[in-house]
């Protein structure tokens, strides 16, 4: 009992740790371009509200996309990667497992990923002002998905209107192949993946 203690206590402080790191890397993701973008833009409170709104919905998009087509994929690292934190449910060691995001590099190149082209598009059309709110908003909601996944896993507080979120997610646990998003179910929903089981695609 002593050992399966000891080794939890090991997981939860290794799991930390990754979470942490990774939200240092998102913040700095996220802060350092839009700051160089409000240098050479023309920033009202109205376009950066609007980036932010565009930037959560892109994080939440992103998230389906990632867990759905990257995570789920049999036979590659990332898929390996997820398939050991599905294994880990339940076990003195799940806290190791719980990332998303399995290292703060993973994480950044991501981020380079997705803001290349929104870099490239937003020069094409002007759009500086909302990308600098984009980049915050993408960068908060892999925080908050990363935060909340923990604290479903470890039965963390929720905050209020999220007590649904464990449920929600557990059950994707059950049935892996369907409920890709961990806490706020947009593109489930405009998808068709809120309902338990109902995709065919592989876990």
């Amino acid at each position: 009992m002593a050992l399966s203690t000891d080794l939890r206590e090991t997981a939860i402080r290794h799991g930390q740790a990754k979470k942490r790191t990774n939200a240092v890397a998102a913040i700095l993701c996220g802060i350092a371009p839009a700051l160089l973008l409000a240098l050479h833009a023309s920033l009202t409170w109205q376009r950066w509200l609007l980036g932010l709104m565009i930037g959560l919905i892109w994080g939440n998009a992103f998230e389906y996309a990632y867990h759905r087509f990257l995570l789920h994929r049999p036979r590659t690292q990332h898929g390996a990667a997820h398939q050991e934190h599905h294994a880990q449910i339940g076990t003195s060691q799940e806290a190791e497992f719980v990332a998303l995001i399995s290292s703060p590099v993973n994480l950044v190149l991501l981020f380079v990923i997705n803001g290349i082209p929104a870099l490239l598009i937003s020069f094409l059309l002007g759009l500086q002002g909302i990308l600098c709110g984009v980049f915050i908003g993408w960068s908060l909601y892999v925080i908050l998905c990363e935060e909340i996944h923990w604290r479903i896993h470890l039965n963390g507080w929720l905050p209020p209107g999220l007590q649904f979120a464990r449920a929600y997610h557990m059950s994707h646990h059950d049935i892996p192949n369907s409920r890709y998003n961990v806490f706020f179910p947009l593109f489930d929903l405009l998808l068709g993946n809120m309902e338990v089981g109902k995709t065919k695609l592989s876990a």
